[in-house]
C-alpha cells in the first residue's frame, strides 16, 4: 500500500536479506556460462585395452610443460609415441590405426610409450587383457617386437577362430555426430553383473517353490519332472561368466 501509517510501520521492520547472485560474476555474463572455458583438458584420453578409431587423440599434451612439485594428475611429463601413433604440433598423440591401446615403459629413458595394436573391433574378453598390460622395454626395436607379439593376429588375414562378436551393420558417422547412438563406439555398454546365487531374499512363494524343488532333487526326482520352468539362478550364466561386454 502506498502511504498510510501501516506502510510506515511495515517499512520500519528490517527483514533478513540473503545474497542470491554470484560473488564474482561480471555484469555482462550469462547465468549459464561455462565455469572454466579456457581450461586445458590435457592427459591420457584412451586407457590401455580401450578401443580407439584411427584419428582419435589418445593423449593431449602441452608443447611446454612445467615440472611442478607434488602434482597428482601426472601432467608434468610427456607420453612418447610408439607403434601406430602419430604426433601433432602441440606434441599430442594421435592414433594412426584403429585398435587397442598398449602402453610400455622404457627403462633406459624412463618414459611411458603409447602404442596402438591394430585389430578390428570385437568383444574384449577377460582372458585377453594380458596383451594390453604395461610392460618394460629397453629400446625402440624391442617395443616394436613386443607390440608385434602382443597382437592377436594380422588383421589383414584375420584369426583362425574368427573375431568374437563384432558389431553388425554399416559403420556409422564420426563419433562427434553419432555420439550415444553408435554401436561401434558406445561407452555406455557395461559389463554383465555377476550376481550371487542367493544375494537377495526370496519372496515367500518363490522360496517355498525353491525348497520344494531342492527336496525333490534330493529325493531322486529327475530334472525333467522337477519343475523345469523354475530357476533360482540364471541358466545362461556360464555363457558370460568371466567375460566382459566391452567393445
Amino acid at each position: 500500500h502506498a502511504g498510510g501509517p501501516t506502510s510506515v510501520a511495515w517499512g520500519s521492520v528490517r527483514l533478513k536479506q540473503t545474497k542470491r547472485a554470484s560473488y564474482k560474476k561480471p555484469g555482462n555474463s550469462s547465468p549459464c556460462g561455462v565455469a572454466m572455458p579456457n581450461k586445458a583438458h590435457i592427459g591420457v584420453k584412451a586407457l590401455p585395452a580401450e578401443y580407439c578409431e584411427a584419428g582419435r587423440v589418445i593423449a593431449k599434451q602441452r608443447k611446454f610443460i612445467a615440472k611442478n612439485l607434488n602434482v597428482t594428475r601426472k601432467r608434468h611429463f610427456k607420453y612418447y609415441p610408439g607403434v601406430n601413433v602419430r604426433v601433432l604440433k602441440n606434441t599430442s598423440l594421435l592414433a594412426g590405426v584403429s585398435g587397442r591401446i598398449k602402453m610400455t615403459h622404457d627403462v633406459k629413458r624412463d618414459v611411458m610409450i603409447m602404442n596402438v595394436l591394430a585389430e578390428p573391433r570385437e568383444e574384449l574378453l577377460r582372458d585377453e587383457l594380458w596383451r594390453y598390460r604395461t610392460e618394460h622395454i629397453a629400446s625402440v626395436e624391442e617395443n616394436k617386437l613386443l607390440c608385434h607379439l602382443r597382437c592377436k593376429a594380422l588383421h589383414v588375414f584375420g584369426k583362425e577362430s574368427g573375431w568374437i562378436n563384432p558389431p553388425k551393420g554399416i559403420k556409422p558417422m564420426r563419433v562427434r555426430i553419432s555420439k550415444g547412438h553408435d554401436k561401434w563406439n558406445n561407452p555406455q555398454v557395461q559389463d554383465p553383473l555377476e550376481i550371487e546365487p542367493y544375494s537377495y531374499p526370496m519372496p515367500r512363494g518363490v522360496l517355498a517353490r525353491h525348497l520344494r524343488k531342492v527336496r525333490r532333487r534330493q529325493a531322486g526326482v529327475p530334472d525333467s519332472e522337477n519343475d523345469p520352468d523354475f530357476h533360482s539362478t540364471d541358466p545362461n550364466f556360464h555363457l558370460f561368466k568371466g567375460q566382459s561386454a566391452q567393445r
